[in-house]
């Protein structure tokens, strides 16, 4: 009997886990489809969709956003799409991308509560960084962006390889790095992060040296010669030459040079060595480029979230770095505010380091106070949960906010209903929360685009939400668009209702 019960407690951390997982599992999956239902996602859902839809229709990673490459490769080299693809085979639908990419994030809990037991040497302590990872804002919002983001399966395979680095377990190590690496290009740079983290761990040469060489040559060959081979015929991107400028502004390049992933800073120079000897060359220009305002907003909202614990194991806390860099680095504001899929990558070196941190204080306490501090590590650990959970308030949690702000039940049935008055082989241009309903199709065209994107005219139908933020920016820049095709007498207006609007080029 005796015997019974502790085989029952010690599974209950355990069972605490898999409930815990459950049931943010099904707030992620229900909040997702939710929004997904009331045409709540951007043209992003398009970007993440097609090209496992393309996929499986025999066109690799297909995308028809931008007019010099109709692959994603041809952006970054982004493997990770294909761990949704046998899913996506069996049941071909956005719900499923949603089903996947939730349960595949929601996974990471288990490395999660590996390196936290072993580390704080509790499983209770396991638990309760899992469901600090689960909660922590950062994480919420990487689980409602638009799916299916190939990082996820990286920042899985990332964390997993942490804890067999920690049990030292070479060739699984290796093998986890190796296939985050090929999620996203910039996985590499955690990779290489990951051999500087084990020469600092005093490590065998072999987990620091292959990860750092790999994840180097890897990174500049994916970006130098990888990228480049998978442009449209007969596109020729523009070498530039250009000086050292904060200011100046990728989108009047872009894409330009070898990488559109290196066009995006172009402020800081043309190519990677140039980038690299103007930041060297510039540290005091760079230095407050860094850290300007809404930098520094970013980064704390990126540690308050953590209740600060990263701080405390800065060793750890290397392997967030290289994300960091390289957000803190753009121009581009979408990179460096917590709700993008930009810091998917960044989630598993702060939460490493946050379980480290937590460790680091609490063998502090134990210095000072003694054997009493066993006492106060049940309370220690609740409140630590709770306070992260409670953070996910101000900031608005995108779960919660999914299910509040959902589009008029009205509007959904128009949308629908406007959809269905052109073909499903139609080539359509759309604005960015109408196109995602618009797949599976070969041609959706983004409005209101821009120079790296098609035109307009090149599409059969347009279909533009006049409340659309694109539509209004542009007007007040002078650019017209919904004027403009009112007045060309090759477009006519097949209906109009509700602020939606359904143009049909008669050209084609």
């Amino acid at each position: 009997m005796m015997g019974q019960k502790e085989s029952m407690k010690s599974k209950q951390p355990s069972i605490v886990l898999i409930v815990l997982m459950a049931l943010v599992s099904a707030a992620l999956i229900g909040a997702g489809a939710y929004k997904y239902s009331y045409w709540g996602h951007g043209f992003d859902m398009v970007d993440f969709h097609m090209p496992i839809w393309g996929t499986t229709q025999g066109h690799f990673l297909l995308v028809s956003r931008y007019n010099f490459t109709d692959t994603f490769m041809g952006l970054d080299v982004a493997l990770g799409f294909l761990p949704a693809l046998p899913f996506y085979a069996v049941v071909p639908s956005a719900y499923t991308l949603i089903v996947v990419q939730s349960l595949l994030l929601v996974s990471a809990a288990i490395p999660v509560y590996l390196i936290a037991r072993d580390r704080l040497s509790n499983a209770w302590a396991g638990v309760a960084f899992a469901a600090v990872y689960l909660l922590y804002p950062t994480t919420q919002f990487m689980g409602m962006a638009a799916p299916f983001q190939p990082r996820i399966p990286g920042l899985v395979l990332l964390i997993w390889a942490f804890w067999f680095l920690t049990r030292q377990h070479l060739w699984p190590y290796l093998l986890m790095l190796g296939l985050a690496m090929l999620t996203r290009t910039d996985a590499a740079l955690v990779v290489v992060a990951f051999g500087m983290y084990a020469v600092l761990r005093r490590m065998p040469w072999t987990y620091a040296l292959v990860p750092m060489l790999a994840g180097l040559i890897y990174f500049y060959v994916a970006i130098t010669y990888i990228t480049p081979q998978f442009y449209n015929e007969g596109f020729i991107p523009e070498k530039v030459e250009v000086p050292f400028d904060l200011n100046r502004d990728y989108n009047d390049m872009w894409p330009c040079g070898v990488s559109p992933q290196a066009c995006y800073y172009l402020h800081l120079g043309s190519g990677i060595p140039n980038i690299l000897l103007n930041i060297v060359t510039h540290p005091v220009e760079v230095f407050f480029f860094l850290f300007e305002p809404a930098k520094i907003e970013y980064l704390v909202l990126m540690f308050a979230g953590l209740l600060f614990l990263p701080l405390f194991a800065p060793r750890e806390l290397l392997l967030a770095a290289p994300i960091f860099g390289i957000n803190l680095l753009s121009n581009r504001i979408y990179q460096y505010v917590i709700t993008e899929q930009y810091q998917i990558l960044v989630v598993p070196g702060m939460i490493i380091a946050a379980i480290y941190g937590a460790a680091w204080l609490f063998e502090q306490a134990q210095r000072w106070q003694g054997k009493r501090v066993q006492s106060w590590a049940p309370a220690l650990l609740i409140g630590m949960v709770l306070l992260v959970g409670l953070i996910n308030l101000p900031l608005k949690n995108p779960v919660i906010s999914a299910v509040r702000n959902p589009e008029q039940p009205e509007r959904v049935a128009l949308m629908e209903a406007m959809k269905a008055m052109f073909p499903p082989e139609a080539t359509v241009a759309a604005t960015s929360f109408l196109a995602p309903h618009l797949l599976p199709r070969e041609e959706i065209y983004f409005i209101p685009g821009g120079q790296m994107h098609h035109p307009i005219e090149a599409a059969e139908y347009a279909f533009l939400d006049l409340r659309a933020a694109g539509l209004r920016e542009q007007a007040a820049q002078g650019n017209d668009i919904v004027g403009r095709l009112r007045n060309d007498p090759n477009w006519e207006v097949v209906h109009e209702e509700d602020d939606l609007i359904l143009f049909r080029h008669l050209r084609f």
